[in-house]
């Protein structure tokens, strides 16, 4: 099993509409969620909720793609997930948000971690879970850092 993490740092959540980051799998492969934070770094305070989400129609990819960073160099290959931070057409995401956090600008931190058998999972090629969409549900103005890890197999 190979391990991956992508963050963006400083992202400013002033869009409801706009992902953060998006991760989407390569078709033939499964991406497991083991964990998603979000750290505010404002000197001011200013509430946020971002939402990580399955997305359900894939976005058009525009420019600044992330290259994966492997938690087990020369044990893991080249990820295969394609991690993106801009696009020409902003993904579809679900109705609900797989997993909600509130964090405030003024050095919050929110952390999930997945719990022994909690499965997130993205596949690629399956439409009700494409990938995951990373998108602030509320307008701020604040700077955040955002990071995921997770794991990667082909199935």
């Amino acid at each position: 099993m190979s391990y991956y993490s992508a963050s963006v740092l400083t992202a400013t959540l002033s869009s409801t509409t706009n992902d953060i980051m998006t991760i989407v799998p390569a078709s033939g492969r499964i991406i497991q969620l083991i964990e998603f934070s979000v750290t505010g770094q404002g000197t001011a305070s200013s509430a946020a909720q971002v939402n990580l989400s399955n997305i359900t129609t894939a976005g058009v990819t525009g420019t600044g793609g992330i290259t994966p960073l492997p938690l087990n160099p020369g044990y893991a290959p080249a990820a295969t997930a394609v991690v993106s931070t801009a696009w020409g057409t902003q993904p579809v995401i679900g109705a609900i948000p797989t997993v909600p956090l509130g964090v405030n600008a003024n050095g919050g931190i929110f952390r999930w971690v997945a719990r022994p058998d909690e499965v997130i999972l993205a596949i690629g090629g399956l439409a009700a879970a494409l990938g995951w969409s990373i998108r602030c549900s509320t307008t701020g103005s604040g700077l955040y850092t955002v990071s995921v890890t997770w794991s990667e197999n082909p199935f």
